[in-house]
C-alpha cells in the first residue's frame, strides 16, 4: 500500500467516525504505519481507541501498550516540571500563561497519557521574557544547543526563546508571542491581541494560568495552520475534539473574531477536518463561518498532518521557492531571517560549520531528499496551503 493510502487509514484510526478495514493491512503495512505512528505521538491514543481490535497484530498491540503506560508516567512528571517551572517565573514576576497541552492534558483529554507532551510551552510577557530566560538558566535549565542569534534579536523576530532543558529532563519553551510576526513566514501571520488574552486568562486550583478555552481554541487553529502548516500533526484533532466537548464555546463570539483578526480560512479548515474525523465535537459552521475549505485543500490535508518531519526542512525549502521564487530560498540559504517592519539579522551557524559549511550540507540534504517523489509532493501542497492563507 502506498504512502498517502496509509496516511488516510491512519488518520481514520485517530478519528472516531468511521473505521477502516484494518484486516487488509499487510505486515509490512503495518510496520509503516507502526512508525508514523511513533513519529506523531499517536500510540497511547491508537491503544485506547483501538487497542481491543482483534485485527491489530498482537506485537503491535503490546507496542502501544507500554507506550500508554510510559506516556502515563511522563505526564505525571511533565505536570510537575510545570509546576515548578511556572513557579519559578511566578517569582520573577512575569505571570507566565501555561498553553496548549498543559491544559488539554488537564481538563479536557480523559486521560492525560493519551496526549503526550512534546514540552512545556509558556507564555510570558515581552519585555520580561529576557529575565524569564536568564532566570531559567540561573535554577539549572540548559540550553539544547547554542542560540542561531543573539537573544534580544529573538525576541524581536521569533515567537519564543531558544528551547531549554528542565532539570528532570523536560524541554521548555518560553514564549513571548503565541505565534510569529507578520513577514516571519512564507505566509501572512494574523494578528494577535496578547493585553486581550492575558484579560481572559483563567487560573486553576493548583495556581497555574491558562488561556480561556476559547483563546485556547484559537491558539491551537492558529498554531497548527500558519504556524505550522499542519506539520504539528494528527492529535489536532482529538485536542480539539476533546476541547469542545469539555468546554462551551460561544460560536458566533469565535467566528467574529476569526474574520476580525484574520485567521477565520484556517479555522474553517482545521475545524472541517475535526468534523470530518471525529463524532464527538458539536462544532456550529453558522452564517459567518465562511465557505468549506478548498477541495484540494481538504485532499491534501491527511498528506500534511502525517508528514514526514524529517524531510519537512528540505520540503519547506522548495516550497519557498515555489510560492516566492528564488529569491526566497537564497534568503533561506544565507540564513537571513526578518519580518514587516522588522530588520533582518543573519542566523549564526559557527557550529555548523559556518554559513557555507551548513548550505552545503543543507543543499546536499535538500536535494537528496527532493529526489524523492514523495517530498516534492509535500512541497507542493505546503505552497499551495501558504498560497491560500495569503487569499
Amino acid at each position: 500500500m502506498d504512502l498517502p493510502a496509509l496516511r488516510r487509514i491512519l488518520l481514520d484510526m485517530v478519528g472516531t467516525r468511521q473505521v477502516p478495514d484494518l484486516a487488509a493491512l499487510s505486515v509490512r503495512d503495518w510496520a509503516a504505519l507502526n512508525a508514523l505512528a511513533s513519529q506523531h505521538r499517536l500510540k497511547p491514543l491508537l491503544y485506547a481507541q483501538l487497542g481491543a481490535s482483534p485485527a491489530l497484530p498482537p506485537e503491535l498491540r503490546a507496542d502501544w501498550q507500554a507506550e500508554h503506560r510510559v506516556a502515563a508516567l511522563r505526564a505525571m512528571l511533565t505536570r510537575q516540571e510545570l509546576i515548578d517551572c511556572a513557579n519559578l517565573l511566578e517569582a520573577a514576576g512575569l505571570a507566565p500563561i501555561a498553553l496548549k497541552g498543559a491544559w488539554l492534558t488537564r481538563h479536557a483529554y480523559p486521560d492525560p497519557a493519551l496526549r503526550p507532551m512534546r514540552d512545556i510551552d509558556l507564555l510570558v510577557p515581552r519585555d520580561g521574557v529576557l529575565a524569564g530566560y536568564a532566570a531559567l538558566l540561573a535554577a539549572g535549565y540548559t540550553e539544547l544547543e547554542p542560540p542561531e542569534m543573539p537573544l534580544a534579536q529573538v525576541v524581536r523576530l521569533d515567537k519564543h526563546m531558544p528551547p531549554l532543558l528542565a532539570p528532570r529532563g523536560t524541554v521548555v519553551e518560553l514564549h513571548h508571542r503565541l505565534w510569529e510576526p507578520d513577514g516571519r513566514l512564507d505566509h501572512a501571520s494574523p494578528a494577535q491581541n496578547e493585553a486581550a488574552l492575558r484579560s481572559r486568562a483563567v487560573c486553576d486550583d493548583d495556581g497555574l494560568h491558562y488561556l480561556a478555552p476559547h483563546d485556547t481554541l484559537a491558539h491551537l487553529i492558529v498554531h497548527a495552520v500558519y504556524s505550522h502548516r499542519l506539520d504539528c500533526g494528527p492529535l489536532l484533532l482529538p485536542d480539539i475534539d476533546f476541547l469542545v466537548q469539555a468546554a462551551p464555546i460561544d460560536w458566533a463570539a469565535f467566528w467574529t473574531q476569526a474574520s476580525a483578526e484574520g485567521w477565520r480560512s484556517g479555522a474553517r479548515l482545521v475545524l472541517d477536518l475535526v468534523a470530518q474525523y471525529r463524532t464527538g465535537a458539536a462544532i456550529d459552521f453558522g452564517p459567518d463561518s465562511g465557505p468549506p475549505s478548498p477541495p484540494e485543500l481538504f485532499e491534501a490535508a491527511p498528506d500534511l498532518l502525517l508528514q514526514d518531519l524529517d524531510t519537512r526542512g528540505s520540503a519547506g525549502l522548495a516550497a519557498a521557492a515555489l510560492k516566492a521564487g528564488p529569491a526566497k530560498l537564497l534568503q533561506r540559504l544565507r540564513g537571513r531571517r526578518g519580518a514587516h517592519g522588522e530588520g533582518e539579522v543573519t542566523r549564526s551557524m559557527e557550529h555548523e560549520g559556518g554559513m557555507l559549511g551548513w548550505a552545503g550540507s543543507r543543499a546536499w540534504r535538500s536535494l537528496t531528499q527532493l529526489a524523492r517523489a514523495d517530498v516534492r509532493r509535500q512541497s507542493r501542497q505546503l505552497a499551495a496551503l501558504s498560497q491560500w492563507l495569503d487569499q
